[in-house]
């Protein structure tokens, strides 16, 4: 895959997912989340030349399950 140096930055929102803050309080909610989220990111990385794999990711907790305790 070819990069490009430019500087460029991606946006704050797909460095890190947190999606208890962002109301996904579910489970399967916050899986979906975490796949749009992700999704985003190879997107932006494919049309900025960047590896994926390259960009800082944090990710915060999942909601549990009560049905699994």
């Amino acid at each position: 895959m070819w990069r490009r140096d430019d500087n460029m930055q991606p946006p704050p929102e797909l460095l890190e997912y947190d999606g208890i803050r962002d109301g996904l309080t579910t489970p399967a909610a916050w899986q979906v989340g975490l796949e749009e989220w992700e999704a985003a990111r190879r997107q932006w990385a494919k049309a900025h030349g960047v590896d994926e794999a390259d960009l800082p990711a944090k990710i915060g907790d999942e909601p549990w399950d009560p049905d699994l305790i």
